[in-house]
């Protein structure tokens, strides 16, 4: 395993590279290049292969920090329910006490949550409400 997973990579960069510096050395001599042009082309090349691996590195560790976040989120949701994403987006939820799919009352698919306000009027949280239930229908009627 030592040898599968370090020797061999070690070797075949350490050939990669030699290939690169005498292709590079004999480009520079047939178009008269400086000696060191080479060097700076296969550091360039390093820097930008790191550069990239960095920044795939920093997309990922974004990326799983929102599947957390998004999953920690759905878990506080609804306490009672095992919370699962499923590979097409949605999540599917089921109830811990039966093992059954748990199907969420239909006001419960956007976060604002119908109530009262202090006079008693509650028409412009309902009139909102419709509209998110619009934008929702539409959205899902595409």
């Amino acid at each position: 395993m030592f040898i599968e997973f370090v020797i061999v990579p070690i070797a075949g960069c350490l050939l990669f590279v030699t290939a690169a510096w005498r292709a590079l050395s004999a480009l520079g001599t047939a178009l008269q290049w400086s000696s060191w042009v080479p060097v700076a082309v296969m550091a360039g090349a390093a820097t930008t292969m790191l550069a990239l691996a960095l920044l795939h590195s920093l997309r990922e560790e974004l990326r799983v920090r929102r599947r957390r976040r998004e999953q920690s989120t759905m878990e506080q949701r609804y306490p009672g329910c095992h919370v699962l994403r499923l590979s097409n987006g949605k999540w599917f939820l089921t109830d811990r006490s039966t093992g059954r799919e748990y199907q969420p009352p239909e006001e419960a698919h956007h976060s604002l949550t119908l109530g009262s306000t202090r006079d008693g009027s509650s028409r412009w949280l309902e009139l909102v409400s419709e509209d998110l239930r619009a934008s929702d229908e539409s959205r899902s009627s595409r």
